[in-house]
């Protein structure tokens, strides 16, 4: 009987042990890369590198297209994905560590744009594009929009400056990011949703870990780190 009770704590600290195996997409401001995949940078990856050394967790962070990085987590033991906002319908199928930021869901348009909504109803009559998978086109489509979605937000706003497109719908912070970057001027026409980006893990992950996460972020927050990572990217 001790030798088998050895052998589970064993087998235990091994889980434990286990390097995670984090993924992402390239979504500016809070997670993205200039070299192809290869240099992984951004607020929310600055938070992440910063909570996984305090906390004593071993990873390795990969890039993907979104999708392939959500159902990798989603399906994969050991596996966690970010920046993921969390919502009602992925709620059940992550255990969550967060948030490592906010993101609220906003309405864009060219800034020389006549368009004006008071309420999401007002925006049916136009062309709303986003990209595939996202939270926010998923959000658009469940409430019955059709959607010119591209795959990624670097292809959308080409689509809006081209006039492909009257309406982009992306993050609070990805809109002006992306703007800057290819000199476009836009503005905010509709706040949707208030949402937060988490760390979304699949439910194969110690319980443990998840704690000692979680604990670590709120220390993180408390302390200032994550303030003064997002004033870095301002």
């Amino acid at each position: 009987m001790k030798k088998i009770l050895c052998l589970g704590v064993f087998l235990a600290s091994n889980v434990w042990a286990e390097p995670l195996i984090v993924t992402t997409e390239d979504a500016p401001p809070y997670n993205y890369s200039t070299d192809g995949g290869k240099t992984i940078t951004g607020s929310a990856t600055d938070i992440v590198h910063e909570l996984f050394k305090r906390a004593h967790v071993d990873y390795s962070i990969s890039m993907y297209p979104w999708e392939r990085a959500f159902f990798m987590a989603r399906d994969e033991k050991n596996t966690c994905v970010y920046s993921t906002t969390r919502t009602e319908a992925r709620e059940h199928q992550f255990q969550w560590v967060g948030p490592v930021a906010r993101n609220d869901w906003v309405l864009f348009a060219l800034e020389n744009s006549s368009i004006s909504l008071k309420t999401l109803d007002d925006a049916r009559k136009y062309r709303v594009g986003g990209y595939r998978g996202d939270a926010v086109a998923v959000y658009l489509e469940e409430q019955k929009f059709a959607m010119d979605n591209a795959a990624n937000d670097e292809q959308t706003i080409k689509k809006l400056m081209a006039g492909r497109i009257d309406i982009w719908a992306t993050g609070i912070s990805a809109g002006p990011w992306f703007a800057k970057k290819f000199g476009a001027k836009i503005k905010p026409l509709l706040n949707l949703r208030a949402t937060e980006l988490h760390l979304a893990c699949n439910p194969g992950v110690p319980s443990a870990t998840i704690h000692t996460l979680n604990q670590t972020l709120k220390a993180m927050v408390k302390d200032g780190t994550t303030a003064r990572i997002f004033q870095q990217y301002q």
